[in-house]
């Protein structure tokens, strides 16, 4: 009877393997649509007076979910190729009260941007220096109709610090509301208590 209720969790997996994610079923958490994720992260993770840093600009569905913990956000510049590194790397150095790093890294929304990989693996890498988690918010990625596919960021992740949210909203059926988080069993099991609550 187990396995049963497995199978959705089991499809997700073998979805966010195909992508490049190395991930099983366990370490997937079904949410209320991917705001749900929003909304539980900035539950998890932030007080009043954190740091949220952010691509500029941003979703703003986002945003007000996390504006309900009273962060400060510290937005980041992009180009054509998404959050500008060196950017991010001040603000982590000028921000050691930064909990997370949110971003939109395909079809960002709202400017359509696509981060590209080498900078999907520095933002990784900047994380790990300075650890603080990234929030890959991928609502989009499946939306892709031409060229090849990117990587998603938590494909370079082996520590276990960057949380995927995703999303059947954008391809499937809106109404149902049917998202998820992908963590580490430690993040994970936050998210399981937020979502009891």
């Amino acid at each position: 009877a187990l396995s049963e209720f497995k199978v959705p969790f089991l499809d997700i997996a073998k979805r966010m393997n195909n992508i490049g994610i190395n991930i099983v079923a366990d370490e997937i958490l079904i949410t209320n649509g991917s705001q749900q994720g929003l909304d539980f992260s900035g539950k998890l993770f932030l007080n009043e007076g954190d740091a949220v840093i952010c691509e500029s600009p941003s979703y703003i569905g986002a945003l007000n979910s996390f504006r309900a913990y009273m962060p400060k956000f510290v937005e980041i510049p992009m180009d054509d190729d998404g959050m500008k590194m060196d950017e991010l790397e001040k603000a982590l150095k000028n921000n050691p009260n930064a909990k997370f790093i949110y971003t939109v890294p395909t079809f960002q929304n709202p400017t359509a941007r696509t981060m590209s990989l080498e900078r999907r693996e520095k933002l990784v890498q900047l994380a790990l220096e300075y650890n603080v988690p990234v929030l890959e918010d991928n609502p989009y990625g499946d939306l892709i109709y031409e060229g090849e596919r990117i990587l998603p960021i938590k494909h370079f992740d082996t520590e276990g610090i960057v949380i995927y949210l995703g999303t059947f909203s954008k391809t499937f059926c809106p109404g149902l509301r049917i998202g998820w988080v992908a963590a580490s069993p430690e993040i994970l099991r936050k998210y399981v208590l937020a979502k009891q609550g």
